[in-house]
């Protein structure tokens, strides 16, 4: 009888592990499966660049230090857009303020399409596709004392051979 109810036991034990492990198998699962975002359609993306004409004054930065990514990707494959907020002098960065934007003309707001992706410490995007091609953007944000900070970057995308 005893040696039963130890049987009994080890069973509902292993039974258990067994269920943890593919309840915890199927969120690794779902979480590998995040949707990816399409920063831009094509349609954006073939709009003409943002000209410049005469002589172009330095963008702000006296507010939050802003670290944008330099990257090359393959048109096809998503990949991870992280754009970094660190305070200056103190002043923490306002999520609230923070614009994103592709400088096409006209140019094209994105901060609508990124904003579940933004907190205190910035932009965290894992899985970003975009059109082949060229893409300028810009980002701008600003502190909790008001200072105002803007920086450009450039993501290349190549087609797929």
């Amino acid at each position: 009888m005893e040696t039963i109810t130890s049987l009994r036991i080890i069973v509902a034990w292993i039974v258990g592990v067994m269920l943890l492990g593919a309840v915890s198998a199927g969120r690794v699962h779902a979480a590998a499966q995040e949707p990816v975002l399409q920063l831009l359609t094509a349609e954006e993306a073939s709009r003409p660049e943002e000209k410049s004409y005469g002589f172009a004054s330095p963008l702000p930065d006296n507010g939050p230090v802003i670290g944008v990514p330099k990257l090359e990707v393959i048109e096809g494959k998503p990949f991870a857009l992280v754009v970094s907020l660190t305070p200056r002098d103190g002043a923490a960065p306002d999520p609230s303020t923070l614009r994103v934007e592709c400088l096409k003309s006209p140019a094209i707001d994105l901060t609508p399409r990124i904003r579940p992706y933004v907190s205190p410490e910035g932009v965290n995007i894992d899985n970003v596709a975009l059109p082949a091609g060229l893409h300028h953007f810009r980002v701008s944000v600003s502190d909790a004392r008001g200072r105002m900070s803007e920086k450009d970057f450039t993501i290349v995308v190549s087609g797929m051979f």
